[in-house]
């Protein structure tokens, strides 16, 4: 199989995954004689929702960025990648759900670590790096050894900076979104050209 279909298809969920992520986002009890007083609270009442929803957003972003970097590290692609990078992708496409369950409930420790477990779990894509890497030999041979240990490195690092976040959030929820928020926001700033 040619790995542009496999980009493909990643590109695909990646993107069903972010458009189901705001749509749980919608005005709650708002009828056709609301006021504007009452309609700026009420929108102003979705904060959370659309604090996650960002936060969610550049998670799937960083997420895209970095598979379409995989994939065009990749020489080839076999049928253990296929199986890996599908399980990866079932964890990016269930995201919305947790997105959705702390929209609802910012401050409630359990909604804080559900969802960066599920953040955590979808760093799986270290293990369809290590597979490509390591075990199946699938990289471009011109690729250093030294750039595939450093992305698999960071690729675990993020992981357990989510898990980190998860611990944090049992105990204190603001202080595990800070950290969830924080992820993808240095990941962007670091990718951010210099002027």
């Amino acid at each position: 199989m040619p790995k542009g279909r496999v980009e493909s298809f990643s590109d695909c969920v990646i993107a069903f995954a972010i458009t189901l992520l705001i749509l749980d986002i919608h005005l709650q009890g708002i009828g056709t004689t609301t006021n504007s007083a009452e309609m700026i609270h009420a929108i102003m009442a979705l904060a959370p929702h659309f604090l996650i929803y960002v936060i969610s957003f550049l998670i799937c972003t960083v997420a895209w960025i970095a598979h379409h970097e995989f994939i065009h590290d990749l020489d080839h692609v076999d049928s253990r990648l296929l199986w890996l990078n599908s399980l990866y992708l079932m964890w990016i496409a269930f995201l919305p759900f947790p997105t959705a369950l702390l929209g609802n409930h910012p401050e409630q420790p359990v909604a804080v670590a559900v969802y960066g477990s599920v953040c955590a779990v979808t760093c799986f894509f270290s293990a369809v790096r290590w597979y490509a890497s390591v075990r199946g030999g699938l990289m471009k041979k011109g690729i250093s050894d030294r750039k595939l240990h450093r992305d698999l490195r960071l690729s675990l690092c993020v992981s357990l900076l989510y898990v980190g976040g998860v611990a944090a959030g049992l105990f204190f929820p603001y202080v595990g979104l800070f950290l969830y928020a924080a992820i993808p926001a240095s990941y962007a700033i670091s990718r951010l050209p210099s002027f």
